[in-house]
């Protein structure tokens, strides 16, 4: 019978294997990096659009056609995912990966200093392959985000990862430290989680806003619970997909009313109208 040790280390192979894969191919990769530069392009596009017009809804669907085109010239967001589950990395959830990867899972076991090399190796084939892809994210979900994370603190085991946190979305402006007093001062009237638990598991949303405004709608939405005359605008270079999976699994800890916890997104962002926003809650694409 297998036992853990021989399971983290067939594990370790098959997370290098991809990574050979993703260094080996990343030249033909490039092709599709365009193409998905373009189809959110047009994705932003679409969402600026106002449909309750004629005008709006027709140019709305001319440019959907013209998605759809886009998305079918790609090659590599379904062969990535794939290679990713062929070889176990995850079965369902990106998220998995990082469980996968616990560092202080695999140090518990002996790793001899000739595989440690391999693992450094493999660290920099993964940062050329993000460097020479642009950093993309393909169409496939938070993926390489989950990945991103996972291997700078796995990698962070073994050598200097300090370059490997250009994998990571930059914010659109600097943002300083929100204020422990302003944050004590939040009284939480929509459900009983702590506010400072509610910052933590939002703060990839603050990238994309401007400064103060993260906090802002925190107050908004958790404590006076009104919705704003005019909704939080996010950075153009937002994926609707992630944003939306974001308050999808802050929801899923709760099990109910999810109809309250989609409003934390379509009532108080522009582009996420609430009936699509119901539908597609799980998706992260």
């Amino acid at each position: 019978m297998e036992n853990k040790a021989d399971k983290l280390k067939e594990y370790r192979d098959n997370l290098i294997s991809f990574i050979e894969y993703l260094h080996k191919n990343r030249s033909y990769m490039k092709d599709d990096v365009k193409t998905i530069s373009e189809f959110w392009n047009i994705d932003s596009k679409q969402w600026s659009l106002d449909r309750n017009t004629y005008e709006g809804r027709r140019e709305f669907n001319a440019l959907n056609k013209l998605k759809v085109d886009k998305a079918s010239e790609l090659t590599w967001d379904n062969l990535i995912i794939s290679k990713a589950k062929e070889l176990k990395l995850f079965i369902s959830n990106t998220l998995d990966i990082k469980d996968n990867l616990n560092i202080g899972v695999h140090l518990m076991y002996d790793i001899k200093p000739s595989e440690a090399t391999k693992i450094i190796e493999a660290k920099e084939k993964y940062l050329t392959f993000r460097k020479d892809t642009e950093f993309c994210n393909f169409i496939n979900g938070l993926f390489f985000t989950d990945l991103d994370e996972a291997l700078i603190e796995f990698f962070g085991a073994f050598t200097d990862v300090s370059d490997m946190k250009r994998t990571q979305p930059e914010p659109m402006t600097v943002h300083p430290e929100a204020d422990p007093y302003e944050v004590e001062l939040i009284t939480n009237n929509f459900n009983n989680d702590d506010i400072e638990k509610i910052k933590n598991h939002f703060s990839k949303l603050e990238m994309y806003m401007n400064n103060g405004d993260f906090m802002q709608w925190i107050r908004q939405a958790f404590e006076l619970q009104e919705t704003p005359q005019y909704k939080f605008k996010l950075a153009e270079n937002h994926k609707k997909g992630e944003i939306r999976y974001l308050f999808y699994t802050y929801w899923g800890k709760k099990h109910n009313q999810k109809e309250k916890y989609v409003r934390l997104l379509s009532d108080y962002f522009d582009g996420f109208e609430l009936k699509n926003t119901m539908t597609n809650f799980s998706k992260r694409y």
